[in-house]
Order: structure tokens, then sequence, then C-alpha cells
């Protein structure tokens, strides 16, 4: 066994022990850093799990305890999942950096180890739900996300996040019941929950067309608690208040990651335990494909109709996720590799957005809405521009990564019996709605009205650079580097993940 074959165990051990680390006696300025530290360590590992993964164009598992698969708890890795690693503690690493301003700011000084602690834990979850390989150790870790999820929005000492926070949990806790009651299904049908043996044992049902009824109501249930988990229309009613009255930190780690670790679940269901074939006798497919162009439709509309930042951006979130389940929907390689693009660049430029909002927030006296967001772009130019290039990335202008992704999407519906006409009409009106989203918010930040004598008097942007830190704008242009690189490089990023998903069934 190599080091590559333990860097999984690492990526999830390592902020694991720096969650515990940070309950010791010390300031949460250490913890800070020390959580930073963990997660630039991360960054590096996975980067070697990439290169070690793609260059030799497999997967391998790693067995948990001393009990092989199908009894024992098992850990499986290929191109896919470490690319997806990589995603999560790179943009981890940036969130905090980007919003540490923010934690101290919102967060009473006592309880920021206590925030810090549940960043660790939350990474450390969210690695090994990628790697999980058993329906058992992927919903332990999807409750551990949840709870420690719901923990980081009622951090802020507000009534108002409180009962966000506990609108979350009741929405969370429906979806894990759904999740439950399907995967209790599945065992019953089945006798496993190692994704690998319940696909032999799925491929053999459908073969004799034994209980297929049984099968299709566990498939559907199962999209819809990871529906709910992931806040896809019509299950999103828990999100925008979430997002709205939570740290800038916490709201970008919910969009940017949290939701996208249970739509990557929701592809290792339909590829790795279901199967395409099966998908598609199942219909589930359809089910995606609808439930995603409602999604792209109602997210876009009510996100077009907030006045304040925050809000906007949340529903934009759902009808983001809508891109991604029509993605899935066209039940494709590309398809899927298209849908897990999506996840990447929507990753990164939600996480950048919600970053430059709360630096944007900053500069306007602690206040979101439209009207007092003007001319927020000459006080603090580095958080506006991350802002106007996060927005272009999501409506989809060349050559932004948004842009990119779309177009994969529309290029995967030619090799589907779906009309592609269908499928350019969606994703056209989606990035049309996209526009009169953000560009009212882009042209508030760059009006001058209201700050010309600030502007004269050179005040501008200079009180507010010394409030921020060195650490946040790094952190805004490092986003803004990776958008630009992902919508330049797309084609080496899609054939990495064609390259991850062609052994994604296999050792």
């Amino acid at each position: 066994m190599t080091f590559i074959h333990n860097i999984p165990v690492l990526l999830i051990f390592i902020p694991m022990l720096a969650a515990v680390i940070c309950l010791l006696p010390f300031r949460g300025e250490k913890a800070k850093w020390l959580t930073l530290g963990c997660f630039a360590l991360l960054t590096v590992l996975a980067a070697l799990l990439v290169a070690g993964t793609l260059g030799g164009g497999s997967s391998f598992a790693y067995t948990m305890g001393r009990f092989p698969a199908p009894y024992g708890n098992e850990l499986r890795v290929g191109p896919l999942e470490a690319l997806m690693a990589l995603m999560v503690s790179t943009i981890s690493l940036l969130i905090i950096a980007a919003g540490s301003d923010d934690i101290f700011g919102d967060i009473p000084i006592r309880k920021t180890k206590s925030y810090f602690l549940l960043q660790n834990v939350l990474t450390a979850s969210m690695m090994a739900l990628l790697f999980a390989n058993d329906f058992f150790t992927a919903y332990v870790f999807v409750e551990l996300i949840t709870i420690s999820a719901v923990a980081l929005v009622a951090s802020k000492p507000e009534g108002r996040t409180w009962a966000a926070a506990l609108n979350y949990l009741f929405m969370g806790l429906v979806g894990s019941s759904i999740l439950t009651f399907s995967l209790a299904m599945l065992y019953g049908i089945t006798g496993h929950l190692h994704f690998e043996y319940i696909h032999r044992s799925i491929l053999e049902l459908v073969a004799t067309q034994t209980y297929m009824v049984p099968l299709s109501l566990a498939s559907v249930l199962m999209v819809i608690g990871l529906a709910i988990k992931s806040a896809l229309f019509p299950f999103h009613n828990w999100l925008p208040e979430a997002h709205g009255s939570a740290t800038t930190t916490a709201s970008a780690i919910l969009s940017g990651l949290i939701l996208k670790s249970y739509l990557l679940l929701l592809v290792k269901m339909v590829v790795r335990v279901f199967g395409l074939e099966t998908m598609a006798s199942l219909a589930v497919p359809q089910i995606l494909l609808a439930f995603g162009a409602a999604a792209i439709a109602y997210g876009s509309w009510k996100a077009m109709h907030q006045r304040g930042l925050k809000r906007a951006l949340a529903y934009s979130s759902i009808s983001q996720v809508g891109y991604i389940c029509i993605a899935l929907g066209l039940n494709t390689e590309w398809g899927i590799a298209a849908a897990c693009f999506h996840i990447i660049i929507h990753a990164v430029a939600k996480a950048m957005l919600f970053s430059s909002a709360g630096a944007l927030k900053a500069a306007s006296n602690h206040r979101q809405d439209i009207d007092s967001l003007e001319g927020a772009y000459w006080r603090d130019p580095v958080a506006g521009t991350a802002f106007i290039v996060g927005s272009l990335a999501l409506i989809g202008i060349p050559p932004l990564s948004g842009f990119a992704s779309k177009l994969n999407i529309i290029l995967a519906s030619l090799h589907t019996p779906y009309p592609i006409v269908a499928v350019v009409a969606i994703v056209l009106a989606g990035s049309i709605m996209g526009t009169m989203i953000y560009f009212p918010f882009i042209f508030s930040i760059l009006r001058r009205d209201g700050i010309e004598t600030e502007i004269r008097r050179g005040e501008t942007g200079l009180s507010q650079r010394s409030l921020r830190s060195l650490t946040s704008r790094v952190a805004l242009v490092v986003f803004m580097v990776l958008t630009v690189l992902l919508g330049l490089f797309s084609s080496p990023v899609i054939h990495a993940l064609q390259q991850g998903l062609a052994v994604y069934g296999t050792r």
C-alpha cells in the first residue's frame, strides 16, 4: 500500500483532529489559523491524490477495520472522488480566508472556537461522504453534515437566525426520514448496503423483472430525500432564510459545498448504485428533468424580486441546482460529467459571491439591500470586482466558467432522445433571468451617486481596505482566477471527469 492509498483517510482524520484541538483553551484567532493551516494541508494532499489517480486512470478501495466488504465499511477513491475532494478542500480554505473578518464581527468571541470546530467537522464529513462506498457510512456522514450545518447557521446570535436554523433542522429531518425509508426498502430488496453489491442485485432484479414496483419507489424516495437536503424546488423553503440570516462563511459553505455534497451522493446513486440503464427504465431521469426545469424558473423568478443581496443569492442557488439536475436527467455519461462540472463551477462562483457580498455589506454600514449597496464597489474594489466576475460567470458570459458549463449541458443533450431545442431554451431562459437577477446589484454597487464627496476627498476604499484583512483580499483574487481558469480550460477538466466516471463503478 502506497502513500496515495492512505490519503483518503488522512483527508478525514486531519480535520477531525483539528476540530478536537479547537477545544483546547486558546483564543479564536489561533483556531482560525489552525483551520486555515489544516485546509491548506488538505488541499496539498487532495492535489497529490488527483495526480495519483488521474495518472493511473484507476480507482482503489480502502477497508475501514478488520472486516472486508460487504460486511465492513469501505472507502473508494478514483479520479472523480479525488477531483471533488480537491474542490472541497480548496473552497473550504478560501471561504475561511475570505470570511474570517465577518466571523469575528458577527459571532461573540467566546463562540469563535466552536465555529471553527464546526467548519473542521463539516469538511471531514464531506470528505467521508465523497469516499463512502456503502450506504451505512454515507448515511452517518449525511446526518453529521446536517447537524453541523444547522449549528453553523445558528451560531449568529439573532432570533431570526434561530428560526431559520430550526426550519433547516426540521426540513433536514424530513429529508433524512425519507432517505432512511428508501434505504430500508433497498436493503430489504437487495440484502446489501455496499454500493457494488446493491448494483449487482439490482441488475439481476431488472433482468428478471422482479420487485420492480418497490425498486421504483425506493429510487424515487431516495431522489426526494436528497432533493430536500439539496434545496431542489419544490423542497427549497428552508434555504432562503438560512442563507439570509447566517454569517458570510456559513452561507458560502452551505451554498458552495454542503448542497453539492448531497448532489454528489445523488450522482453515486444514479451511476454506481442503480446504473444509467436502470435509471432510464425507472423513469427517474424524467423526474429530475422536470424538477430541474421548474427549479431554474422558480429560483430565478424569486431571485429577481429580492431587494436583499443574500436572499437573491439564495434563490439563485435554487436555480443553479436545477441546472445540475437537468444534466443528471439527461442520463448519459456526458450529462453526468456536465453535472459534476457545474457542481465545481457553481461551488467556486457561489462561494465567491457570498464572500464578496459579506465584504460589500461591511462596506455599506452592514446593510445589504440594493439601495444601501450603492457605490459599494468604490469602497471595496476587490470585493466589488469579485462580485461582478462571479455574477457574470453564473449568467454564462464567455469565457468564464458558467458559459463552459452551460455549453456542455447543451452538447450533452445531443446524445439523448430529448429535443435539444428544449434544453437550449431552458438554459437560455435561465441565463436571461440570471442577467435580471445580478445586473441590478451590479449597477447599484457601481453607482457613484451619494459617495462623490468621499471620492473627492480620496477616502473611498482606503478606510475599508484597512478593515479587510490581507487573507480576505487574496482569497477573493484566487476565487476570480479559478473562475477564469475553469472557463478557459474547461475541456481538460471535463475530460478528467469523464475519465473518473469511466472507472466509477470499478476497482
